[in-house]
This record gives structure tokens, sequence and C-alpha cells, in this order.
């Protein structure tokens, strides 16, 4: 039974854990120790930093970019300044009430928080953690927090919609469906229209400095190096900023249409943060809706994208729900023929051509239905991932592995990973990564050595093919997908290792991507994966110098998101010898004229800031965590 677990609301930094950071991030990257840091020992980087706890600093945040498919523009993904992410607790604390009821006036949105979590459920495995229970989750090492600082209503994700009984009384009522998005909406959002959206803009040009709307406001330029045109995109709490504006949008929408249509009889309307879903049944009426969603909007200074404007007509479904369905049954009877009807696993001696024969039936599914992978991998690995779950867990149960039980986990390692190269993303990266994970964890107790010695290579092989895939077929590299499946390396034992010429290449055709300012995850990455390694040593040398450089001569200093925590990670970093980060230190200390103890230097050295460097499982407590971090697409 799962246990109701209560959150312990009197602890603002909880925010931290929820609402502040993107979910495409290293694997490796995650607030839980920063969330230490900061709650128990703030002064101390106060005082390094010299800056002050005040919403009024000039903070930058650390912006970066992530693949989002073929033919797609990538995105620019922001983690705000850790000072900000304190910020938003304290703005959260104030206001979290205040928050629902402005995301509670609107009942078109579809995904909108609705009330403060004061519990969630949990359920404690057979290892002690807590697991996972409708997508609400904690683990008995970390604070006591749910995946999010609110619950939300009404669906965690989009497909959830689609399959819904609301979905389909819609489509009782209505004939005719249009789907419209708001073009590049959180870089367009004008953060003074906060004020528009919960007052008017006359009464909001004069309204308090100690209103709602004026504080909601100030912490969008904070977090974003005070700009007012456009707000950050990644972190929840820009979500529920763009929300109560596009809540205040839609009530503005049926008062645009009142004088002609009835809202509910004539037309409905559904919003998923920026993608409208308007169900009509003439024709003049799905336009006038189309077109008082623009008018509304335009008061916003916000507009339509009108290329990506899509009408259905009933049946309301499209390729991509056809293409799910038939992959649905298709998975289901290539991998139920692993099973004999004695409940034994099937003997198969050839997994090369096996894995051949399910990769290109597959293919035939997808190539009937005319859809492109991206639009179906999240769906399509998820699926074979079950499959592979269940395979592993039946052998895991076994007394003697077999060379058939190794042949068929040879086969879903193989379609996996095929299906994984056509659409490299740092969601279907974070995909493979916990299913090797799990792979490599569960077979860590099976006596058969020579088994796991032949999957050991086989992971090892299919991620360095990944990895050149993605470095070969991307002319513009962003690097996250290749570091994330570098540090995944790091889960095999250590006589599996890259060699020197190989990593070195890596690292030159990543580093040649990025500026100055964008580096910090490749140089914590590399450091992960070289350690202490000696063989590394001149790629080690590299690294240093690079972090040394930057830290010494940014203008910025501890202002940029970037450098504050570049700073605070290499100074704790143990693969750096402790008089080169001592030296580094002291030479910042001077440039930024702080004034601080030995007693405070000695904490910053030994003691992590985001990367925990010195926990050898850092990698399986930072998957654990992010499955329990909430996403949406």
């Amino acid at each position: 039974m799962p246990n109701i677990i209560k959150i312990d609301l009197s602890d603002k930094y909880r925010t931290l854990l929820t609402d502040v950071l993107p979910y495409e991030l290293p694997l490796w990257y995650n607030n839980y120790n920063m969330y230490n840091c900061l709650k128990n020992n703030l002064s101390n980087y106060m005082t390094v930093s010299t800056l002050k706890n005040k919403i009024s600093e000039n903070l930058i945040p650390f912006n970066y970019k992530v693949f989002r498919g073929e033919n797609k523009s990538p995105r620019v993904l922001s983690i705000i300044h850790p000072l900000s992410q304190l910020h938003v607790c304290d703005f959260y604390e104030k206001y979290a009430t205040i928050i629902e009821y402005y995301c509670s006036k609107s009942d078109k949105s579809l995904r909108y928080p609705f009330k403060i979590a004061t519990s969630f459920y949990g359920k404690v495995n057979k290892m002690g953690a807590q697991k996972k229970i409708d997508s609400i989750e904690m683990y008995e090492d970390d604070p006591k927090t749910a995946s999010s600082y609110f619950k939300y209503l009404k669906y965690p994700f989009l497909y959830r919609f689609f399959e819904s009984y609301e979905y389909h009384k819609l489509e009782k009522r209505f004939n005719h469906m249009m789907q419209v998005d708001i073009s590049k909406c959180f870089p367009n959002i004008y953060t003074h229209s906060i004020g528009w959206a919960t007052k008017n803009k006359r009464l909001a040009k004069n309204r308090s400095n100690g209103s709602f709307e004026h504080h909601f406001d100030t912490l969008m330029q904070n977090t974003n190096y005070k700009e007012t045109n456009g707000i950050v995109v990644g972190p929840e709490v820009c979500r529920i900023f763009a929300e109560i504006i596009l809540q205040q949008i839609d009530i503005d929408i049926v008062k645009i249409l009142k004088s002609k249509y009835e809202d509910g009889i004539d037309y409905e309307i559904r919003r998923y943060v920026d993608d409208y879903f308007i169900f009509y049944r003439s024709l003049n009426v799905g336009e006038a809706v189309h077109l008082a969603i623009s008018d509304a909007l335009v008061k916003y200074k916000l507009h339509l994208n009108e290329a990506k404007t899509e009408y259905i007509v009933r049946p309301f479904t499209t390729k991509i729900s056809i293409t799910k369905n038939n992959i649905k049954n298709t998975i289901h009877k290539l991998f139920n023929y692993k099973t004999e009807k004695n409940g034994e696993i099937h003997k198969i001696n050839y997994p090369d051509r096996k894995a051949n024969q399910i990769i290109s039936k597959i293919k035939m599914v997808i190539f009937q239905n005319n859809v492109l992978y991206s639009s179906i991998s999240n769906y399509l690995i998820k699926s074979i991932e079950n499959q592979f779950t269940d395979l592993i867990n039946e052998i895991n149960g076994l007394d003697k592995k077999e060379e058939h039980h190794l042949n068929w986990i040879l086969v879903d390692l193989d379609v996996l990973f095929f299906f994984y190269a056509m659409d490299i993303r740092v969601r279907t990266t974070d995909k493979i990564a916990k299913q090797v994970e799990f792979l490599l964890t569960t077979i860590s107790t099976w006596k058969e050595e020579a088994i796991k010695e032949v999957i050991y290579k086989k992971i090892f092989d299919l991620i360095k093919q990944a990895i050149d895939i993605f470095l070969i077929t991307k002319g513009e590299l962003y690097g996250l997908e290749i570091l994330n499946l570098l540090v995944l390396l790091t889960l095999l034992p250590v006589h599996y290792q890259l060699d020197v010429n190989r990593l070195d290449q890596y690292y030159l055709r990543l580093i040649g991507t990025t500026s100055e300012d964008d580096f910090y995850f490749i140089w914590v990455t590399f450091l992960l994966y070289i350690k202490n390694n000696n063989v590394y040593d001149e790629i080690k040398s590299k690294l240093i110098i690079l972090a040394k450089d930057y830290l010494t001569n940014n203008k910025d200093l501890f202002n940029s998101s970037h450098y504050f925590i570049l700073f605070f990670d290499f100074a704790s970093c143990p693969y750096v010898e402790k008089n080169i980060r001592s030296d580094v230190i002291n030479k910042v200390k001077k440039i930024n004229k702080a004034n601080y103890k030995d007693e405070t230097k000695d904490y910053i050295l030994n003691n992590d800031f985001i990367v925990q460097w010195k926990k050898t499982d850092y990698l399986q407590n930072s998957l654990n965590k992010r499955e329990f971090i909430f996403s949406y697409e």
C-alpha cells in the first residue's frame, strides 16, 4: 500500500527542488546538494561572491541550447542564477495562495496549478527508497518534497487529454477541431503585462511596489538580467507566470465572442500551455474563434503561429495517434514471441538477425503512416523499454542464466539503440540512460561473469556508436546529448574506457561549439569521466587551464549564473589539485575585493556545490531523482 507522506510546508527552500530548473539538463545535474548548501550555509556563498541577496542585483542566467529534432531550431533553456532561485523561494512563500487564485480563473486551461502540495503518495521498495505513485514521489534520504510545489489539474501531458473522456465528449458535440499555437510565447511575453492580466493596463501603470503583480514582474526581470521583453524558458515558475497571463487571455477571448457566439454551445476552447484547441461545427464560427484568439493575444504583444495551424475533421485522430496504436500492436506481437506456451523463454541463436527482423517490422509501421521519428520516438522507446524491463526481471528471477537469455538481451539492446539513433535528443537520451542503469544494476549480482562481460561490451559499443552518429550527422552541435552519453559510460567497469585520441576528439569538437559562457557542462562531464586517470592527463590539463582563465578573467564574476556555479564546483573538485584550486580562489578573492577568513575558504574547498564529486554513486542517485522530476512537452 502507498504511504501518504506529509511535506514540510515550513521549508521554503523546497522550491529549489521543484520549480526553478529546466528538465533538459546533464544527467548529473540537480539541485539537491545546492539545496543543503544554501539552506544551511548561505552566508559563506554570499561572503565569497560579495553579492547581496537582494532582488535588485543584476543577475545573468546561464543560457544553453538543446537539440529539438530534425528540421527544428534549437530550444534555448536557462538555469537562472542561484540567488534568483532563492528569490523564487521567497516569492512562493509569500504569494502561493494568490498564484492559486490567478491560475484558476479560466476553465479553458488543461494544465494549471490549483493548490499547494501538502502531501503525496510514496511506496517503499525493497531498497528502502520511496517509489513514485502517479508521478508524485520522493526519496527517504532527500528532503521531503513532491515533484512540484503545487498540485496540478487537469493533464500532466497533452496526450492524456487526447485519450480522455473529456476529449471524446467534445468530439461527440463538434465535428471540427482547429489547433493553433502562440509564436515564440515565452520569448515574447512582456513582463509588465502580468499587471494587465491581474488588473488592467490602466490600473497596472499605477500599481503599488508592494503588489503581487509588481513583485512577480520584478522577479521575472531578476531571472533574466533585468529584461522586460521575454521570460526565460525552462523553470516551472516561468510557466506559472505565463499561465496567469494566458488565463486572462482565455477570459478575454470569450468576451470578444459573446455578442455573436455562446461559449460551450457554438464552440469550445481548450488550451495546453501555449497551444489552443478550438472545437466547432460551423466553419464561420471556427474562423471567428481563431480571429478572437489572435485579437486577444495582440493586446499582450503576442501572436499566433499561423504556419502551424492544423484543421481536423471527425474522427479526431492524427497520423501520430494511428502510428502509436499500430506500434503498440506490433511490439506486443513481436515481443510476446519471446515466451513459449510453457512459460519458458524462447531459444534463439542469432540475436543480430532477430533484432533486424524486429527493427524492419517497426520501421514499416512508421513508413506506412508517414510520420517523423521525432514525433513518436518517446512513445516508441518507452514501449520497447517496458518489454525490455519485463524480460530482464524475468531472467533475473531464474537460477541460471543461459546463452539464449543473453541473446534476447542483445536483441533488445540493438532494437532500443537503433530507434534511439533515429532521434538523439536529451529526453530520449534520458530514457536510454535509465534503462542502461537498470540493466547494469540488475546484472551486477549475477554469477555468470561471461554473460555480464558480453553485456558490458555491447553497451560500450552501442554508446560509442551513438556518440559518433550524433557527431557525424549533426551540422551544428549543442552537446548535451553527447555529454549525457559520455557520462553514462562511467557506469561500466573501469576497464571499459575510451582511448585518449577518441576522447580528445570528442572534447575538441564540443569545446569548439561553445562560447566562454557556456562550457560548464562540458567541463564537469569530462572531469567526471576522467577523474584521476592519468591516461587522460593532457585533456585534464586543458580543462584546468580553461577554467582558470575564465574564472580569473571574466568581467561579470559572480553576477553570472555560469560563473557562480562553475567557481564553487571548481573550488570543490577533488580531481583538480588543491593548491591549484586554492590559488584560483585567492586570485578571484583579490579581483572581487572580497573579505573572508581561511575557514570560509576551507569550506568551499571541501564542500560540493552542484556536482557531487565525492559520491561514487552520484549518477545512479541523480537518475533516480530525475525519474521524479516533472516534465511536459
